[in-house]
């Protein structure tokens, strides 16, 4: 007989997750407590240890008779990460691994609702129905988001010959306001100094905040960012997170500021399993973006509350506000090299989207 789960990790019934030192193990415990199967990686092979977490999870749902039916929207979505995942990474047909990533887990209430039922059953009027009850439920970008991935799921189905129309074609997705916080100096400050009073993980993503702010960096950026993209007597070399199809990998290098170098020189300081991240958890792994974003709304909240006490104002933000704030606070210092330190090619994404200033000034000619 085997006892409930200490604290719930998100694994199928009877599927535990271990992660050491030097391996990462997970394993199926039958009902006498013997172990039915065990996969193990390293630690320091995250590729193997992603291969095995899925092997682990498909062969307990398969124990379990939680298997994906044949045929089901379910089946075809398993199936077109599987294609996606196959191909090359510079293959043009293929996304790039941090829309992959987001696109597991958009996947999910997909699935939830359209994943018993057959592709071909699937209506325009459901689509509909789903991007009316998500955005119900004040999701209205995301349920956009995970209906675009399920359009691609199901031109993946035509290519297979498993469907004939695409019902998502012609839809008219949810209309959506752009994000416009703006995070000021004296949140930022705010931020560090409570994470400062409770530290370990808090100071950890505090710092990661700050860092993706000093480097106009994406949030998988920054939560993947590897002891080997500090350079010593130069800076930090960040790998470019999106890309177009076909276009090759590219990098921006960051040059070092005291304020820039300080903050990763702490964060590598306060890691209690020296890894190859610089924002590690306490396991010397990545955090994942669930909980990642748990313990922040956790700072958030301890920062409301001493903004309260200090009869001060004080609104919530995310990893993701840092990148636009920092955007707009350069362009306002009269940046000129503001494309290069976003990554991008060309500057009309980043004054479309990124670009927050309230205000614009300019001189007169004469």
């Amino acid at each position: 007989m085997i006892g409930r789960r200490k604290s719930p990790d998100g694994m199928p019934f009877r599927l535990y997750e271990r992660i050491g030192k030097f391996k990462v193990s997970y394993g199926y415990k039958l009902p006498d407590g013997t172990w039915h199967f065990r996969l193990t990686a390293g630690v320091n092979n995250p590729e193997a240890v992603a291969a095995i977490r899925r092997e682990a999870i498909s062969r307990a749902e398969a124990l379990n008779g939680n298997s994906v039916a044949v045929g089901t929207t379910e089946a075809l979505i398993k199936k077109y990460f599987a294609w996606q995942n196959s191909m090359p990474v510079d293959s043009e047909m293929r996304k790039a691994t941090i829309t992959l990533d987001e696109n597991v887990v958009e996947s999910k209430n997909l699935v939830k609702v359209f994943g018993k039922t057959s592709p071909e059953d699937i209506r325009p009027k459901d689509i509909y129905g789903y991007l009316s009850a998500r955005a119900a439920l004040g999701a209205p970008s995301k349920a956009n988001k995970e209906i675009a991935l399920l359009s691609a799921v199901l031109e993946y189905g035509r290519r297979l010959g498993e469907l004939e129309d695409n019902p998502c074609r012609g839809i008219k997705y949810n209309k959506t306001k752009p994000r416009q916080k703006y995070v000021g100096p004296h949140e930022v400050d705010m931020m560090m100094a409570t994470a400062r009073v409770h530290g370990g993980s808090y100071l950890i993503l505090a710092l990661c905040l700050y860092t993706a702010y000093l480097t106009v960096s994406r949030p998988t950026e920054m939560r993947t960012l590897a002891r080997q993209n500090v350079k010593p007597g130069l800076g930090i070399e960040i790998a470019i997170g999106k890309r177009k199809a076909g276009q090759a990998q590219r990098t921006k290098l960051i040059h070092w500021s005291p304020a820039l170098k300080a903050t990763v020189d702490e964060a590598l300081a306060l890691q209690r399993i020296p890894g190859i991240y610089v924002f590690a958890n306490s396991s010397g792994q990545v955090y994942t973006r669930s909980g990642f974003n748990t313990i922040l709304t956790r700072l958030m909240k301890h920062c409301e509350a001493k903004a309260k006490a200090d009869g001060t104002d004080f609104v919530r933000f995310t990893l993701a506000d840092m990148r636009p704030t920092a955007v707009t606070d350069r362009m306002d210092g009269g940046d000129t090299h503001i494309t290069d330190a976003t990554g991008h090619s060309d500057g009309r994404m980043v004054a479309k989207v990124y670009d927050r200033r309230k205000v614009k000034t300019a001189k007169a000619t004469k």
